[in-house]
């Protein structure tokens, strides 16, 4: 099984170009599945468990629900094992798939957390006027601004971006790459930091070893800012300015999507500038637009 777990993994990253977060979370599912399995049927191979009943599957699912697992990670975990063996059938390392007949748990449907506009402006003037400063309210901007996931924030090169043309060039899921708008507030605050980083950093290149280009945003000592460091910069200001608690890095992108809608934009264009492979996964900001517009209707409206 593990020599079958990693011709995958590697399939995945190689040939589907899966980021390293999803390679990750892959691993860490097959992982929790093989010491079950371990427990239970020690040093079972795939063909072993290819003989495996739903109702002994369904054993580990259950496990994994008392221990705490909600159903988005079940979900993924049953996606994740059901792609591995259909893997293993497309490779001849397996003749049937003992996870095709188990169903999904349903995923409760919740709407994306959103960030008021009042909120984002205290974010947005929260960053002091030090380098480090400048880089978070570059960070602030870019992310609402753009609508970027925090994995593409972080991968983002000095070349990536043109502040003339007032563009972004974005590397995203399976290394689809797409040219999103900067505002022109992101383009100043791009500005400021690249022109303050400049006279403080000597030398950049010589901090990032093997790395392809030189990193948009650099932590302290001029290395590359992880997705990590992101998520820290934006847990010290809401502290700081003692804002909504909860909000994660990627509710930038979902206030950028429903902000635009919002504001008229066309749903096909929110999907191209967020990168979503399918219209469907945008749709879900609509059901937000919906409430707002049903709000303005029943304020506006004398017979509502």
């Amino acid at each position: 099984m593990k020599e079958l777990i990693d011709k995958y993994l590697q399939y995945c990253e190689m040939e589907k170009g899966y980021s390293e977060n999803t390679i990750r979370a892959y691993r860490n599912d097959f992982t929790s599945f093989l010491e079950w399995l371990d427990s239970v049927h020690p040093g079972s191979s795939a063909n072993e468990v290819e003989q495996m009943r739903p109702a002994e599957l369904r054993v580990y699912f259950l496990r994994k629900q008392k221990n705490g697992a909600c159903a988005k990670s079940s979900r993924r975990t049953r996606s994740a094992l059901r792609s591995l063996f259909n893997f293993a059938i497309k490779r001849r390392l397996a003749s049937k798939n003992p996870f095709a007949l188990l169903d999904s748990p349903k995923v409760p449907h919740s709407l994306p957390k959103i960030i008021p506009m009042a909120e984002i402006e205290l974010l947005l003037s929260a960053p002091p006027s030090d380098i480090s400063g400048l880089r978070d309210k570059a960070i602030f901007e870019v992310l609402y601004g753009s609508g970027l996931r925090v994995s593409e924030l972080a991968s983002l090169n000095i070349e990536s971006v043109c502040l003339i043309d007032q563009m972004v060039r974005v590397t995203g899921k399976g290394n689809k790459e797409r040219i999103v708008p900067l505002t022109p507030p992101s383009v100043t605050a791009l500005k400021e930091y690249l022109d303050s980083r400049q006279k403080v950093l000597v030398k950049i290149e010589t901090n990032n070893g093997n790395e392809e280009g030189c990193p948009l945003f650099l932590n302290k000592i001029g290395q590359r800012l992880s997705t990590r460091g992101i998520a820290r910069i934006i847990d010290k200001y809401i502290s700081k300015t003692a804002i909504m608690h909860g909000i994660s890095p990627h509710a930038f992108r979902h206030s950028f999507a429903t902000h635009l809608l919002n504001g008229g934009a066309d749903l096909r264009a929110v999907q191209e500038m967020l990168g979503h492979a399918s219209l469907t996964t945008s749709t879900i900001y609509t059901h937000v637009s919906k409430d707002f517009l049903r709000k303005s209707y029943q304020k506006s409206h004398p017979r509502a």
